[in-house]
């Protein structure tokens, strides 16, 4: 039976429908609203694809433009690129998402996303980016003494070191992602080309060994499924700009 025309048969069955709304967590969202994006186990409970993915955004709005990558070669290497507003939030504008590539053809590729957006009146590049952040794996020396980092600067992308605190980075993503029902304003929003982060977000589950921590998955031999898009949305998140505070010192 199609999914609508189960779902007319129960609306009519008032005793259903009160065992539905007797219900909590995962299976009352899936059960009675209808969000088939939940599942049990499912980590980002409070992802609202009504709320959190945008069709729009006004790139005027923007304070100023980063990206983070997550880098794969037999698994998707993903860049994500995000801004920021002055009320705080973080949009991702734009994602790069592709496997089986050398770094020469992933910078092409990725300096080619930014460059369709805009600030102010000119087209974006990778030099307006405040900061472009990598996972750790990046900066690892190979078996010839150079680095995948290396290999991107070459071409004119330069890498630092992500925050890459599991725990923490998963929370913060909560955090921002907020809780509508609950009155909590969410300060994270996805524009609606960002496909693979957008189906992998739900997918994923807590680690049952380490409740705090997303099950890690990694993709299937033709590149279904995987986490590489939420590694690259967690740097993006919890990497937090350098700052230097000077002070003055009195009676000198």
């Amino acid at each position: 039976m199609a999914r609508g025309n189960a779902t007319s048969c129960w609306r009519n069955n008032p005793e259903y429908i009160r065992v539905l709304q007797n219900l909590t967590g995962w299976q009352k969202r899936a059960w009675l609203d209808g969000d088939w994006d939940i599942a049990a186990g499912q980590y980002f409970t409070t992802l609202r694809r009504e709320v959190h993915v945008v069709a729009d955004f006004d790139e005027t709005r923007a304070r100023e433009f980063f990206m983070a990558l997550d880098y794969g070669f037999a698994h998707y290497t993903v860049a994500l690129l995000c801004c920021t507003d002055g009320d705080g939030n973080i949009f991702v504008v734009d994602e790069h998402a592709e496997r089986l590539w050398l770094p020469e053809r992933h910078a092409a590729a990725i300096k080619a996303m930014v460059a369709r957006h805009k600030i102010g009146d000119h087209k974006l590049t990778v030099g307006d980016l405040k900061r472009i952040v990598a996972g750790a794996d990046v900066f690892s020396r190979q078996s010839d003494g150079t680095t995948i980092a290396a290999q991107y600067a070459k071409h004119g992308i330069s890498l630092r070191c992500a925050n890459t605190d599991r725990v923490n980075g998963w929370a913060e993503i909560l955090t921002r992602f907020g809780d509508v029902e609950a009155g909590i304003r969410p300060t994270l929003f996805i524009h609606q080309r960002c496909g693979r982060l957008i189906e992998t977000l739900p997918t994923l589950q807590h680690d049952p060994n380490r409740p705090e921590d997303v099950l890690k998955v990694d993709a299937d031999e033709d590149g279904i499924g995987g986490d590489d898009c939420a590694d690259a949305l967690r740097y993006a998140v919890a990497t937090k700009v350098r700052t230097v505070t000077q002070r003055k010192l009195r009676g000198f």
